[in-house]
């Protein structure tokens, strides 16, 4: 057995692992970019997942949990039309990993809302830019290609552009 052939093999067992299934051909750079492209989104999910740290307390970040603050975060503003006082607002109910469920203030939820979404958004467009950095390399570049590379600088001025353009979200 040849040392590259090991380093294949441990590298289709990696991937086999993560649930991606390997290119049948490491020199065909389509099935290659595949293989990249599930594997910067599984990266990119993760990140999203391990979510955010707002007021000393961690919020993971699950599609159910994005589901959830996005369904509760709507609830103040529902609540405020129908009160028409701003004085009169309720609490919402929702908790930390790890910790029991509390009210929060409309400000408080807000703020955990609002962070969250940034957060979202940030590395849902990081991932979109790192695609389409992965359409466009070939073999030798893809190798090199990981979550939470420095984007090349095309792709780099672009995110950096939207990002200042939603306010400087992060």
């Amino acid at each position: 057995m040849s040392l590259q052939h090991r380093k294949d093999s441990v590298r289709e067992l990696r991937l086999k692992q993560q649930g991606i299934t390997p290119p049948k051909d490491w020199n065909n750079v389509e099935q290659v970019r595949a293989v990249v492209k599930q594997q910067i989104g599984a990266a990119c999910s993760a990140a999203i997942y391990a979510g955010v740290e707002v007021g000393g307390a961690r919020y993971s970040l699950t599609e159910h949990d994005q589901t959830e603050l996005m369904a509760q975060n709507a609830a103040p503003y529902v609540i405020e039309q129908s009160k028409k006082e701003l004085g009169q607002m309720e609490a919402i109910l929702y908790h930390a990993d790890g910790e029991l469920c509390r009210m929060y203030t409309a400000a408080e939820f807000s703020a955990l809302a609002q962070a969250a979404t940034a957060h979202v958004f940030y590395h849902r467009t990081y991932c979109n830019h790192v695609n389409a950095w992965i359409a466009r390399a070939g073999l030798d570049e893809l190798a090199a290609i990981e979550y939470g590379a420095e984007l090349p600088a095309d792709l780099a001025a672009s995110m950096a552009q939207i990002m200042q353009e939603a306010g400087g979200a992060v």
